[in-house]
């Protein structure tokens, strides 16, 4: 039953005025949104509050950590990156660090930031064969536990490009030592409906993270800046947990947001193993159709070295560009746009990404086909004279080494100087510096700038990617601590 949409259809047709906000008084202004307009409340009698729900808000969120599989789940309407915030504060009271992937999005550096907590982090895999950073590296997390004193543990799986973590091994090891693992899993909501069938990888709630969250705008059928966090088991305080969520939402949460989530969630439930069917042969005949290309190439677990991913979730379409083709993925995402009118999700240096989810059409992933292999013959003739290669080759990781000196928030409490960037080499840098999307710091502040993050740098402008970060940084110049 879907109490969300049976609650505001009641609003919509009652003859109740409101003397209340938003100021709009359910009276629409663009003939578009309408129905919007009219469904638009904010915590009125007998409409229940996200804050305290003991409703039907309450009883959608019993329904979605059933449908998950979670103890407790709760509706964000602030995206992913306010649960993420509420996550690290709740978490951060106790004693020791926090154990940080480093390809972590920036809401993560950002709790580092209002928290003071200081942390080590994690590098991911990589291999040269691969434009892209590959899963968190177990053994040195293992190490690191052993070694240090922890309050939790940080990780995001799937990344933006699909790479999924050994969570389930990652989570027993943090266990026996009681920390509680959090996991960024905003690309992975259809996981947790979906996931561990053999074709996806299961969710980090299936596998026993204390804290997961997810973005159900990114990959279900919701609208943009919803989300979900659940939580499970002992390790992390609740009643702590459920506070900093209000910190971190909205006091006036929006019910179209939430009537959105509950849409989403009962219609995935509802139609769960038709979707996935319907959308598994999608993907798969989709790969098997560009299996041939010569040019470019679809990464897959069946093109992929185990030493540098755990699992892949399909319903990331990588498309990478071969080592010997002279075109970036800034070139190619534009291609895709101009000529064959589609909007890819990420472009970067040397590949693209096309995000799907259920919702996707015959003719939509019919387009895409035509475009990769048409794109795929026209490269075959502008060739050059160079060996082809089975796949994209580089010497430099994907992600940056920087050495931490200080913490977030003392590097960004200091006082600080401006450098040229080139002249920046071996400062330690005031500010963050990030690609976006996918929005994961390449320096946060506290960290020093090496030489190989200025190159990285470099690189990235060369391919026209958007740098992002730093009050000044379309002038070149970035904020670092003051040698004083």
């Amino acid at each position: 039953m879907k109490t969300f949409e049976n609650k505001l259809d009641q609003i919509e047709n009652s003859n109740l005025y409101p003397f209340h906000m938003p100021g709009h008084k359910r009276r629409p202004i663009n003939s578009q949104l309408a129905s919007a307009y009219v469904r638009d409340i904010t915590e009125i009698d007998g409409f229940d509050n996200l804050h305290h729900p003991t409703d039907f808000i309450r009883l959608e969120e019993e329904f979605a950590a059933k449908l998950f599989g979670a103890d407790e789940s709760f509706y964000l309407i602030n995206g992913s990156s306010c649960g993420i915030l509420a996550a690290i504060q709740s978490i951060s009271n106790a004693p020791g660090r926090l154990l940080v992937a480093r390809n972590c999005h920036k809401s993560v550096f950002n709790a580092l930031y209002l928290t003071g907590k200081e942390a080590d982090y994690v590098y991911p895999e990589w291999n040269e064969t691969y434009p892209f950073n590959g899963s968190a590296c177990v053994d040195q997390i293992e190490k690191m536990i052993r070694q240090g004193s922890y309050a939790g543990v940080v990780l995001t799986s799937p990344t933006y490009e699909g790479i999924v973590s050994d969570i389930e091994k990652i989570c027993a090891l943090a266990h026996s030592y009681h920390i509680p693992v959090v996991v960024d899993e905003a690309h992975g909501a259809h996981l947790g409906i979906w996931g561990g069938d053999g074709f996806f990888p299961k969710s980090a709630i299936q596998c026993g993270a204390d804290i997961v969250i997810q973005s159900t705008h990114k990959t279900l059928p919701a609208m943009t800046q919803t989300a979900l966090l659940h939580v499970q088991g002992d390790l992390v305080d609740r009643k702590v947990l459920k506070h900093h969520l209000t910190i971190f939402q909205s006091s006036s949460p929006s019910y179209i947001l939430m009537e959105s989530i509950s849409d989403a969630l009962h219609f995935c439930a509802e139609k769960k193993h038709e979707l996935a069917e319907a959308y598994k042969k999608q993907l798969e005949d989709f790969y098997n159709k560009t299996i041939s290309l010569k040019n470019l190439y679809l990464f897959s677990n069946q093109n992929m070295q185990d030493s540098f991913a755990y699992d892949f979730d399909p319903g990331k379409l990588v498309i990478c560009i071969r080592d010997n083709i002279d075109m970036t993925g800034k070139q190619l995402g534009c291609l895709f746009r101009e000529k064959y009118q589609l909007q890819m999700e990420m472009e970067e240096e040397h590949y693209v990404i096309a995000m799907t989810s259920v919702m996707d059409t015959k003719e939509g992933f019919q387009r895409l086909l035509t475009a990769l292999w048409e794109t795929d013959r026209e490269l075959s003739d502008k060739l050059s004279d160079r060996k082809r290669e089975n796949g994209y080759i580089t010497k430099k990781r994907p992600f940056p080494y920087s050495g931490t000196r200080l913490t977030i928030r003392d590097a960004m409490g200091s006082q600080s100087r401006e450098y040229i960037l080139k002249d920046a080499k071996d400062k330690i840098s005031a500010e963050f510096i990030y690609l976006y999307p996918p929005g994961i710091p390449l320096i946060v502040p506290g960290e020093q700038i090496t030489q190989e993050v200025l190159d990285y740098l470099t690189e990235k402008d060369d391919a026209g990617l958007s740098i992002q970060g730093p009050a000044k940084i379309d002038q070149g110049i970035i904020a670092c601590v003051s040698d004083e």
